[in-house]
């Protein structure tokens, strides 16, 4: 990988690398975010995190949230798998942004960037909610993967608000401990819900929880995944491995 940008603030050196087409994003060593324009299937955790949209018609979100946006790697892959109307993208870290916009160019997209801290965005914002909310907060100054918010029980039901009727809401944890040690783990957590999953892949530890208010089953998602004809490719060649489990 030829490195094409770096900056160091605070403590965290990031850098920017390309292999080709694909751009990946570095903080301290760990990759933060990967982006290739035409490409969606990454065969890594960020594929876990767009998945969840097809547990429904992509006409049902219109309005999507990603709460830790990071370079951007879920954009092309939600833009044109759903098209929102509404694509908002919010992250407290300056070169995250300025990464995503200048170099990943997700304004290109239709994706509104928006720079703050995310428990203080979910706190202010009292606007209409939204059909999807993917929430990937993790800390670029850690050289492991840790969340910056603990999934607690203010956090969990703070999110829980910004999901529409119908809407689906997906988590990023570390791994499957720090789930089920966390209150979003619990029953009372389940409330209000319809479905809850996890997906996982081989390529790292991540678990990826999704809540669901309309009801679905991975049969539905994997129907969806075949009938396109990019993601049916991906599947058959390995590129996009996933698992999941109805955890309720």
């Amino acid at each position: 990988m030829r490195e094409i940008w770096r900056q160091e603030r605070d403590g965290v050196l990031y850098q920017l690398r390309r292999r080709g087409r694909t751009l990946s994003l570095i903080a301290n060593g760990v990759q933060h975010s990967e982006f290739h324009p035409d490409r969606w299937v990454t065969g890594s955790v960020w594929d876990l995190l767009w998945l969840p949209a097809l547990f429904h018609e992509p006409e049902h979100y219109r309005r999507i949230l990603v709460l830790g946006l990071g370079g951007g790697s879920l954009v092309p892959p939600l833009a044109g798998l759903v098209q929102p109307e509404t694509f908002v993208g919010v992250d407290n870290d300056p070169a995250h942004l300025e990464v995503a916009e200048s170099f990943f160019g997700v304004g290109d997209f239709g994706v509104q960037t928006e720079l703050a801290h995310a428990r203080d965005w979910v706190g202010n914002w009292q606007g209409e909610p939204f059909d999807l909310v993917i929430e990937d907060l993790f800390a670029p100054s850690s050289e492991t993967v840790s969340r910056v918010l603990p999934a607690d029980r203010s956090w969990c039901r703070s999110l829980n608000k910004l999901v529409a009727p119908g809407g689906t809401l997906v988590m990023n944890f570390g791994d499957w401990r720090e789930y089920r040690h966390s209150w979003a783990a619990s029953t009372s957590a389940r409330k209000g819900w319809r479905r809850g999953f996890r997906l996982s892949t081989p390529d790292c530890h991540n678990a990826v929880i999704a809540w669901l208010h309309r009801d679905a089953s991975s049969r539905d998602l994997r129907a969806r995944v075949r009938s396109r004809p990019e993601l049916d490719r991906a599947l058959n060649k390995g590129r996009l491995h996933y698992g999941i489990r109805r955890l309720f």
